[in-house]
């Protein structure tokens, strides 16, 4: 009897689990490189499309302001004037400086408040120049419980 090498089985054995070893690195390096340069794709040229540009967004940050600070100057208004009637106290101020939409066009709600009561300011802006105090008219004011303390006439 002659005893045949026992290297032949075990170089098989090795050969295939290598040969495994060398797939998955190649699975793992390809599969790499393809999702890093998906990456660059997404992040290069595609993402940046949809993100406004500095300019832009700038400029849609300051207009949003600028409409804010119309709301708040509008709302400041309409309660000089009710103040100015004497319908709202001296001592009240704006619960809010966000004007609230009505049915009518043109006319806006700004909320006042004192310590013991709320009232809803209705007005009218005549124009579009807010420096006037003529731009806007005060159309009625009623408090949080709907009693009507103003309601101007036609």
């Amino acid at each position: 009897m002659t005893n045949a090498p026992m290297t032949a089985p075990d170089t098989s054995a090795t050969q295939q689990a290598l040969a495994r070893e060398w797939l998955a690195v190649r699975i793992i390096v390809i599969g790499g490189f393809l999702v890093a340069l998906a990456a660059g794709l997404w992040f290069g040229m595609i993402y940046p499309n949809y993100i406004l540009p500095r300019e832009q967004r700038e400029f849609v940050v300051n207009r949003v302001k600028h409409l804010l600070d119309e709301e708040a100057q509008v709302c400041t208004l309409t309660l000089n004037a009710a103040k100015n009637f004497g319908i709202v106290p001296q001592y009240g101020q704006l619960a809010t400086s966000r004007l609230a939409l009505t049915n009518v066009k043109g006319r806006f709600v700004c909320m006042a408040q004192t310590k013991v009561a709320k009232y809803l300011m209705a007005v009218d802006l005549q124009c579009r120049n807010l420096d006037s105090p003529r731009c806007i008219s005060l159309y009625n004011v009623s408090q949080a419980d709907g009693t009507v303390l103003y309601q101007r006439q036609r």
